[in-house]
């Protein structure tokens, strides 16, 4: 089978749905936690549980909507519908998030916020779903999908830029206040809701196999976790998910209750970004003729050794030790992060050989479902333990709360990433089995492969 390359500005225009999902995502895992703590004044273990019970509401949504776009049958597409259907009410949700009323009650100001949250998750999945879906549409090539990944992971990344450049930043310079934080969130959905039109027209699907409508809900789900190789996939994402969410969470308490210093929270996590953004196209050329797998491994190497750093840094020390660890920590991350994305693609492939279906939608769907609900739980539980260690915002913590703090932050996720990195040994769908799937479903697609041909 030959290279199939894509178009550059495909892949420019694709990555842009990614951009537009993580701003949103990066507001909600590293801002609206510390927003409802110093600015909304809720309980740091209340605060934990908003999102845990927002996602976990929404989670069968997550799923469903993969088998969705897998049976839609409309003319226009599976997938690409939509990327226009939802995508207005995923940025008028992510704006209403951020310009709640005052509220006196606790018990109503925890269900307003969770009950919002659930809604933009909700919306967000009918764009998220579809759209990661499509990755598999677009090529069926083992290295072109991992470029792609990359050009996803890194429009995230500038979308994660934007997010701490703009969001944060501009509700201070209009005064910190409820109203300001309003501003900033309209802002922002604004910028949400602006590149589905252009993904939607540079697009397209194949067409062909498509799940069959008579599988019933228990066999579907039955038929997917029998997939050896998606099992260990679901498993090392689900452990490196919450060894992402934590220090997301809880990066910006850390700079102001461990370092004492806030400000530093956007250069360094500005020094982050570069430092992902600038490894993915070595992390691209190491991985021609290496499985995927691998290049995975390679880069929780380096993630755990900025994790480490972070968890053992001292305020007295020199800054350039933590801009060092975190410039590991991100050449680690940048692998780590798009690699399962390019993964999922081939399951699905292996999937089809399997099953005769084409359901890259379900897949994604509980990729998806994972991503919200595996770093909810840990999120939660990582603000429930500060709870109880006695954390107390806006005043100085005793040494027992700074490094329960540190720890949540950099030593428990390093600890996830090291049993990520030993599920992925045992992944056995490399580029070589790959090949032979692709081999063997273009045999099947050929007219001469039909019955009675």
């Amino acid at each position: 089978m030959e290279s199939q390359r894509l178009p550059l500005h495909v892949k420019i225009v694709y990555g842009l749905g990614d951009h537009s999902i993580n701003v949103a995502l990066v507001a909600l895992a590293m801002i609206f936690p510390f927003y409802l703590t110093e600015v909304v004044g809720m309980r740091v273990g209340l605060a934990g549980l908003v999102p845990l019970v927002g996602r976990v509401s929404d989670a069968i949504s997550d799923v469903l909507m993969g088998r969705i776009s897998d049976r839609t049958t409309w003319k226009a597409g599976r997938r690409r519908p939509y990327l226009l259907i939802g995508a207005l009410p995923f940025a008028v949700s992510f704006a209403a998030l951020w310009a709640a009323p005052p509220i006196g009650s606790t018990g109503l100001q925890f269900a307003y916020y969770a009950g919002l949250y659930a809604v933009i998750s909700l919306c967000m999945t009918v764009v998220a779903v579809p759209y990661q879906a499509i990755l598999p549409e677009l090529t069926d090539d083992y290295h072109e999908r991992t470029s792609l990944a990359t050009f996803r992971a890194v429009s995230s990344i500038l979308g994660t830029l934007f997010t701490l450049v703009v969001f944060r930043p501009l509700a201070q310079a209009l005064g910190g206040d409820a109203r300001a934080w309003q501003i900033a969130g309209l802002v922002l959905a604004v910028w949400i809701v602006l590149p589905w039109v252009p993904i939607w027209r540079v697009t397209w699907e194949r067409g062909g196999a498509i799940a069959r409508r008579e599988s019933s809900t228990r066999e579907y789900f039955a038929l997917l976790f029998r997939n050896q190789s998606f099992r260990r996939l679901i498993t090392l994402f689900t452990l490196g998910r919450i060894a992402i969410d934590l220090p997301l969470a809880l990066f910006l308490h850390y700079f102001t209750y461990v370092i004492g210093r806030p400000e530093d929270f956007e250069i360094v996590m500005g020094v982050f970004l570069v430092a992902v953004a600038g490894a993915m196209p070595a992390w691209l050329r190491f991985s021609r003729g290496r499985d995927k797998a691998t290049v995975y491994r390679y880069g929780c190497i380096g993630w755990v050794f900025g994790l480490g750093c972070l968890f053992v840094v001292q305020p007295e020390w020199p800054f350039v030790v933590t801009l060092f660890s975190t410039v590991l920590a991100g050449i680690g991350y940048s692998a780590a992060d798009m690699i399962p994305w390019s993964m999922v693609a081939d399951v699905a492939d292996e999937d089809e050989l399997a099953s005769g279906e084409r359901r890259e939608g379900l897949y994604v769907g509980v990729f998806t479902f994972t991503r919200k609900i595996a770093g909810a739980i840990g999120v939660a539980a990582a603000f429930l333990v500060l709870d109880l260690a006695g954390f107390r915002p806006g005043e100085r913590n005793d040494e027992v709360v700074v490094w329960t703090l540190r720890a949540m932050t950099a030593l428990v996720p390093s600890i996830f990433v090291v049993l990520s990195a030993l599920v992925a040994g045992g992944y056995a769908l490399g580029r070589l089995r790959h090949r032979a799937i692709l081999d063997e479903l273009e045999t099947r697609r050929l007219p001469s492969a039909a019955p009675g041909a």
